[in-house]
């Protein structure tokens, strides 16, 4: 049934690149239950899973920030690493509590597996939490890697985090797309070269339409017809 579009993807594409939160996985209510729990050691009140969603996406230092800024509180750089290893020492104790997979992509990673596409996760989520819930959602394998904040000596939007990655799965660079929810995912993909595919459903407070991506997809299970259309460009 797929046998054309698939065939027209693996002639374009032999990699394919994911964000995590947000774009693979729902993962605000666990997010907001750690930063809670920090911000009650420091006396300050929980965030919502909403706030959650627009604090994440640039890694666990800038979502503290962001949580104690709402409470009021300016952390120094100091203050921002400490409770940054709270937050951590909290949520990678049980990462996977709330967080599911959207909705389509368990059904898609299996397909492109399939297609021997090679797979990877390239997040500004650090990388041991990562690797946690990939496993525990049964994503991994067939996602092959994950580069996460703290696994290179750069994270998106530098270029360097994806092109980086995908060097280490074996993928070939001008046969690569990212998909992701925000502009960093955008930039660093544009910056290296790659086209980008965004879900107009992830952790951004600006719509995933002006983000100036290729291709924007409502259902994960739309793209596969995303990458077709990229590649019949």
């Amino acid at each position: 049934m797929h046998a054309n579009a698939d065939n027209l993807i693996v002639s374009r594409f032999d990699t394919v690149i994911y964000d995590l939160d947000g774009t693979l996985i729902d993962s605000a209510r666990d997010m907001r239950v750690a930063v809670s729990r920090v911000l009650a050691d420091h006396g300050l009140p929980a965030i919502s899973d909403q706030d959650a969603r627009l604090f994440m996406g640039e890694g666990s230092k800038v979502t503290m920030r962001r949580a104690f800024a709402k409470g009021g509180r300016t952390l120094s750089e100091d203050e921002a690493s400490a409770v940054t290893r709270e937050f951590v020492r909290y949520y990678e104790a049980d990462p996977v509590r709330y967080t599911t997979a959207f909705d389509g992509v368990a059904e898609v990673v299996a397909r492109f597996d399939r297609l021997n596409l090679r797979q990877g996760v390239c997040t500004n989520k650090f990388e041991t939490p990562s690797r946690i819930i990939l496993k525990a959602l049964k994503l991994m394998p067939p996602i092959a890697d994950v580069a996460g904040a703290d696994t290179f000596a750069v994270r998106k939007p530098d270029p360097g985090h994806i092109l980086q990655l995908i060097d280490r799965i074996g993928g070939r660079r001008e046969r690569a797309v990212m998909i992701g929810d925000s502009i960093h995912d955008v930039e660093a993909a544009h910056a290296a070269g790659l086209p980008a595919v965004l879900v107009s459903w992830g952790y951004t407070a600006k719509p995933a339409s002006e983000l100036g991506a290729d291709a924007v997809i409502e259902r994960f299970d739309a793209l596969p017809q995303a990458l077709e259309r990229i590649a019949a460009r």
